[in-house]
């Protein structure tokens, strides 16, 4: 008796040790990053061999359609979301700016004047990377991994994006405009909203717990498909209490089908200290425990994924410019590491599974999305 009760007791703790990894993992999908700017071939290559799931990318209409009435060039989207393909990456584009024919600064929306013009822009964007787009048929050596998500702007919330004062009617109003691009490109299509920062403490910021329930009231609810937070935190912890308010919002307006993306995390390891700023060691054991929380977490809250910002460092002192997995000379931090040892990719492989095609610097000038 005593024999099968510590076989019971065995089996109860392996049982209970079983369901909770399970809770706990995630497929690769639900492990993203984002470039600080846009990726080059050896940077794709890279995040290939270490399994990262999603590459969200800054969308910009002034690279596609330079000039007011241009033909669409695509060749930079073409080059980046093609090698992400070839490395098993999906890519999530952030509709973000306006060209300097549609808008007085980059960071406005564009005026009511070019709103046709962007929706022909987002629609043919939809219509050449979607489920069924052209960019899929007329290159078949490349892996079909097509775009399912499009998120609509960063941080709308923040001056920093929606020059000059955030507006939740503005921002619905635009978002009409770009759903409908959207699904007419792509039926299949989803679309997120702006990443929210939690607490913008900037003039003319609007907090997340003010502006996503302004978004609701608009009546918004039937044009997306998912929300979006950037709990940047002090600690997991707190990031995973920002991602659990902001749900709640979501349920107080009845919104239970809706995904919820963290669409940016991070910590600094280096530049100008502040209460985001730590070692390159805990840099990598925050990573390693937030997608932890937020993965064991994700079915109750309905996270399909979870981006890092950002995959290297970029020159100057300010903070979210050291939240790379990678310095500037693209040597690997430990938070590499940890990235990988989650995904179960190569750490140290500088190669991805099937190579990817050039990728240019698009030299827009535009700033990073911290």
């Amino acid at each position: 008796m005593a024999l099968l009760r510590r076989l019971a007791i065995a089996s109860a703790i392996v049982f209970v040790l079983t369901s909770a990894a399970s809770a706990a993992a995630a497929p690769r999908s639900f492990y993203g990053v984002i470039t600080a700017n846009d990726p080059d071939s050896s940077e794709i290559a890279r995040m290939g061999a270490g399994n990262v799931g999603v590459l969200r990318i800054n969308f910009v209409w002034a690279a596609v359609q330079p000039t007011e009435g241009a033909a669409y060039d695509w060749s930079h989207y073409d080059a980046i979301i093609g090698g992400a393909a070839q490395n098993g990456i999906r890519v999530l584009p952030t509709v973000y700016s306006s060209p300097s024919w549609a808008a007085q600064r980059d960071n406005y929306p564009p005026d009511k004047a070019h709103e046709s013009a962007f929706r022909d822009f987002v629609a043919a964007a939809a219509a050449r990377y979607g489920q069924n787009g052209t960019y899929w048929s007329t290159h078949p050596e490349v892996p079909k991994l097509p775009v399912v998500w499009w998120q609509f702007w960063n941080e709308a919330n923040s001056p920093s994006f929606w020059y000059a004062k955030p507006n939740a009617k503005q921002y619905v109003s635009l978002l009409r405009v770009f759903h409908d691009g959207i699904v007419s490109g792509d039926p299949s299509a989803k679309i997120a909203l702006a990443g929210l920062f939690l607490t913008p403490q900037v003039k003319n910021g609007i907090y997340l717990d003010k502006f996503l329930p302004a978004i609701y009231r608009r009546g918004a609810k039937p044009l997306f498909d998912g929300a979006a937070v950037h709990p940047y935190s002090t600690t997991p912890a707190k990031a995973l209490d920002a991602v659990k308010q902001t749900r709640r919002i979501m349920l107080q307006f009845k919104d239970r089908k809706a995904s919820l993306w963290v669409t940016e995390i991070g910590w600094a390891s280096g530049g100008n200290k502040t209460p985001l700023t730590v070692s390159p060691q805990r840099q990598a054991a925050y990573l390693r425990k937030t997608f932890k929380l937020l993965a064991a977490k994700r079915g109750r809250l309905h996270i399909p994924g979870v981006i890092w910002y950002s995959l290297r460092d970029v020159p100057g002192g300010v903070w979210f410019f050291h939240t790379g997995l990678f310095t500037q000379d693209f040597e690997p931090k430990p938070s590499w590491s940890a990235f990988t040892g989650l995904t179960g990719g190569s750490a140290t492989a500088t190669a991805g599974p099937a190579g990817s095609g050039p990728v240019s610097d698009p030299g827009l000038g535009l700033p990073p999305l911290p």
